[in-house]
């Protein structure tokens, strides 16, 4: 994928997707973070791909896209958890047994998932929308460490460890969905099946590489790029400037800058200057960005 521009690879992925029977795979490697590609391909087969990314190299993910059978438009508890990536090659008994014990909730935008500090002794899968992991740690200002997109798993770390929760989790879209699924009843399953807690694991370990990476790009790198950081995740593979995936339209320059570790007005600069550079359009929210120019910006030594 690495030889192919940005915007001409989910063309190509979706040749050969289209290619593979139900529970087929494809893998490939690629030098940048694969949300915005798995959306635009997730845009044109609607339900049917599971996505497992993890971290390999510097610069370098390793994708592997399943084809998974075709779900109505309202997602089921069996399909959610089918669809996600740590649950997905169980067999169907042991999927069907952990989506009847699941329940799915609707929250709106700043509503609360779980507080910071609290118990709470459930798997999450978010499946619409998107979440976000924040801490303000007693103070005023919180930051925002983590965002959690479609049939991404949070609360690993609580599953583990059972202490109580790390951070507060809220929703960052207008409306976001998720399922939550007893502790005991993925404890059970996993004592079964020890690759579900192997693939929890791996999980929490690519979790532990993003936050170290999140603490020392906000202590290293220049706001401006730091802001770009955050904004490529929402950027779609198209050329030149396009619209920006939700929930970025509606975010306030509040929000993204906590999710960059700084204050609105360091990131209004930033933000005024990547427009500046037709890296983004902004009209009071970031409505389009150039995923392109973007990624040039991070990778630049300068």
């Amino acid at each position: 994928m690495r030889r192919l521009p940005v915007w001409e690879r989910p063309k190509k992925v979706l040749e050969i997707f289209d290619r593979l029977p139900p529970g087929g795979s494809l893998t490939f490697l690629t030098e940048n973070e694969p949300r915005g590609l798995a959306f635009r391909l997730e845009l044109g087969r609607r339900h049917e791909i599971i996505l497992d990314h993890r971290r390999v190299g510097e610069n370098e993910w390793l994708v592997e896209l399943t084809r998974a059978s075709v779900e109505p438009d309202a997602p089921s508890p069996l399909g959610v958890v089918t669809r996600t990536a740590a649950f997905s090659r169980l067999n169907d008994d042991v999927r069907a047994a952990i989506a009847a014990d699941g329940s799915l909730h609707t929250i709106r935008r700043g509503q609360t998932v779980a507080a910071e500090h609290s118990d709470w002794p459930y798997l999450g899968i978010a499946f619409e929308g998107v979440l976000a992991l924040t801490s303000g740690n007693g103070h005023e200002r919180p930051r925002i460490f983590q965002e959690f997109f479609p049939y991404e798993l949070f609360g690993e770390l609580e599953f583990f460890d059972e202490a109580p929760r790390a951070g507060r989790i809220v929703a960052l879209s207008k409306v976001a969905r998720y399922m939550r699924i007893p502790r005991r009843v993925v404890l059970d399953a996993g004592m079964r099946y020890p690759e579900l807690l192997i693939a929890l694991a791996r999980l929490q370990s690519q979790r532990r590489r993003d936050l170290m990476e999140t603490l020392a790009t906000q202590t290293t790198l220049p706001i401006i790029k730091r802001i770009a950081n955050v904004l490529i995740p929402y950027a779609m593979p198209e050329r030149g400037l396009s619209p920006a995936r939700a929930p970025l339209p509606q975010m306030t320059q509040a929000q993204v800058a906590a999710a960059a570790g700084t204050v609105k007005e360091v990131a209004a600069r930033a933000i005024a200057e990547l427009e500046m550079r037709e890296l983004l359009r902004e009209r009071g929210h970031i409505r389009f960005l150039d995923r392109q120019k973007l990624l040039d910006l991070v990778k630049d030594a300068e």
